[in-house]
């Protein structure tokens, strides 16, 4: 293969960037591309790679609907025509940009949110995927569940024992520069994150890190910032805070800088531990003089 096509195993390519695309193919040359990037401009290059080989993309699975991820999509369906899959959440939120400001603000979102990190370009989807088998030509893909980082996030398994990760965890350098990695449902990451640990693909593929044969230290990586986060929080909510003031006490003490979108997403991450911690009566809740409060238990 080219320059751009990476080889992991036997009919099984990843596309390196700041968003890792995937890529298998089948028959006559017929290949399925796996998360398209943010833009045009990485769809290009998707495009670029695939004709430099005589391969022709008849699907596109999107792992899960951040903008990141599915942003190339619109170019490369208009250039090849090729179907596009994804889980039935993930799916709503690509064929409806407008829905992730919205979800984070709670409400129409402010211009300053409705931005290219935060909304891909609108871009139907064909296929509702599930977790199983998912044949491709004479080939079956396996889906797995992964939700955590994403309500309906999957990860795609190659016949080759290749597992694309998506953001199911992140590397131990993003994990140690950012302290807080974004998670919206704590419970399911833990289940995702202890479910990786005892697999044994060949090699696994995040979005966000590099090829591996063996992930057992990024997956610890990610259960110690977790585990660093909760303990924060329980520090934090020795004294009575609204979620607000929680994530300021949070981004002071991790040292995080923030403008208009990283706020937003610092305030979802919190709000996922909130759940879970209350849900796992490590805090209680109350209103108190009009506001909403948390407190350790």
């Amino acid at each position: 293969m080219g320059e751009l096509l990476k080889k992991i195993k036997g009919n099984t390519y990843y596309i390196k960037g700041p968003v890792n695309t995937g890529l298998y193919v089948y028959s006559q040359n017929r290949c399925v591309v796996i998360d398209t990037g943010s833009s045009d401009d990485w769809g290009r290059k998707i495009l670029k790679a695939l004709k430099a080989e005589g391969l022709e993309a008849e699907l596109i699975i999107n792992t899960h609907s951040h903008a990141d991820h599915f942003g190339g999509n619109s170019f490369l369906v208009k250039r090849t025509n090729a179907e596009v899959a994804a889980s039935g959440i993930e799916a709503a939120i690509i064929s409806n940009p407008y829905l992730e400001p919205f979800y984070l603000y709670s409400a129409h979102p402010p211009k300053a949110l409705q931005n290219k990190f935060l909304m891909g370009k609108e871009c139907r989807v064909d296929r509702i995927l599930e977790p199983g088998t998912f044949p491709v030509g004479p080939a079956k893909l396996q889906i797995v569940d992964l939700k955590g980082h994403s309500p309906g996030q999957i990860g795609v398994a190659t016949p080759d024992g290749v597992l694309m990760t998506a953001d199911a965890y992140f590397s131990t350098h993003i994990v140690e520069k950012y302290k807080l990695p974004y998670f919206t449902n704590i419970a399911d990451t833990l289940d995702t994150l202890k479910g990786l640990k005892g697999t044994d693909y060949s090699f696994y593929l995040p979005c966000h890190g590099d090829l591996s044969s063996n992930i057992e230290g990024e997956i610890d990586s990610n259960l110690k910032a977790i585990s660093e986060a909760m303990g924060t929080i329980r520090w934090a909510l020795i004294k009575p805070l609204t979620r607000e003031e929680l994530g300021a006490a949070i981004t002071e003490k991790y040292g995080l800088d923030l403008n208009t979108t990283q706020y937003y997403l610092n305030q979802s991450s919190i709000a996922a531990y909130l759940s879970y911690m209350t849900d796992q009566r490590m805090l209680q809740r109350r209103i108190e003089g009009y506001r909403m409060v948390w407190e350790v238990v």
